[in-house]
């Protein structure tokens, strides 16, 4: 091989290691701003990790359980920097911005696609045995990534088709909302309404939704049920902060819980977290609703056998936004943490 030969692959050699490394520079600075931009602002932010008391731990290990947008998991890498952050989400792209916030902060971030159902099978197979935890967290509901997302089909104000699964195409067999405001009956449709949405007329609702069916868009379904009622004071809902709130609102709600199953989930969460908190573990929930407040309320007070508590909910340990938090983050007005202290027999 001649020496100009091997000048020019040297050369060659050296400008396609500067190039990769500028392509991992740039990715690099890509992913971070992804991350960046990814992030909502989190409710109770503050109250939630103080709740947790995870300094009192060497090497706290933290299950969040609604990853979302991260805004939780990554506070408390921050602020408690030998913590390590097991981040589950049952959405695709909050898994994959779990991923991205694993490169960051390496070696600290677990990231797990799943639901609470299948925590105990996802938890096991990373070698996480039960009585492991020191924290859980859980913020009920839907994310506020997945509402400013027209497609995802969530938002009321944002027209896009009618989904509502928080899964995603995650399971192509799981029913949308379209495939139940279209095919099930008036019976069914106004007991859905009713029992998950709390609505007062949910036999007139539903009576709108089969006369004017079918559905394929959330502007369409919206409209439809805005028609039933006409405007008058007694129909016009105020929210917590004295907002005028749509006549859908109650029931994009009821279909969006009926379509993810969000209570019998929220149940086994809460059991998930009593199964693999250590004693004096934490477990803080944040819910929106009172079908979730009486599931929470209703879990953490029950007794075994023995007539003992598994969980001691301690009455300071709970709170609601201040109203500086509701005048920057509205979707918080009606939030409500509860915190937790995992107890076990000697």
């Amino acid at each position: 091989m001649s020496i100009a030969l091997i000048n020019s692959i040297a050369t060659l050699h050296k400008i396609f290691c500067v190039n990769r490394r500028q392509l991992s520079k740039t990715a690099t600075t890509l992913r971070k701003k992804r991350i960046k931009q990814s992030f909502h602002t989190p409710v109770l932010l503050d109250e939630t990790i103080e709740g947790l008391n995870l300094q009192k731990h060497s090497n706290p290990i933290v299950l969040d359980m609604t990853f979302g947008a991260g805004g939780h998991s990554k506070e408390i890498l921050i602020r408690h920097k030998n913590c390590h952050v097991i981040a589950l989400d049952r959405d695709i792209k909050a898994h994959n911005i779990a991923k991205d916030l694993a490169q960051e902060f390496r070696k600290r971030v677990t990231p797990l696609l799943g639901k609470f159902s299948e925590v105990d099978h996802l938890l096991k197979s990373h070698g996480y045995s039960e009585s492991s935890l020191d924290g859980v967290i859980i913020d009920a509901g839907c994310s506020s990534m997945q509402f400013d997302e027209a497609e995802r089909g969530f938002s009321l104000s944002k027209d896009g088709p009618l989904d509502m699964r928080m899964d995603g195409t995650r399971n192509s067999s799981q029913v949308t909302a379209a495939d139940v405001v279209n095919y099930l009956s008036l019976k069914d449709l106004t007991e859905i309404i009713g029992k998950y949405g709390q609505e007062r007329y949910p036999e007139k609702i539903a009576q709108s939704i089969v006369e004017n069916r079918p559905f394929s868009r959330t502007k369409q379904l919206a409209e439809a049920i805005g028609n039933t009622f006409s405007i008058s004071n007694h129909m016009i809902r105020m929210d917590a902060i004295g907002r005028r709130c749509h006549s859908a609102t109650k029931t994009f709600m009821a279909l969006r819980i009926f379509v993810n199953d969000e209570l019998n989930e929220l149940h086994t969460g809460i059991e998930m977290a009593e199964k693999f908190l250590k004693n004096d573990g934490r477990l803080a929930t944040i819910t929106f609703h009172s079908l979730e407040h009486k599931i929470v309320r209703k879990v953490l007070n029950k007794r075994g056998g023995d007539g003992q508590s598994p969980w001691h909910p301690d009455k300071e340990d709970y709170a609601k936004p201040f109203l500086s938090e509701l005048e920057t983050n509205p979707r918080s007005r009606s939030a409500f943490l509860r915190v937790a202290t995992r107890t076990r027999k000697t």
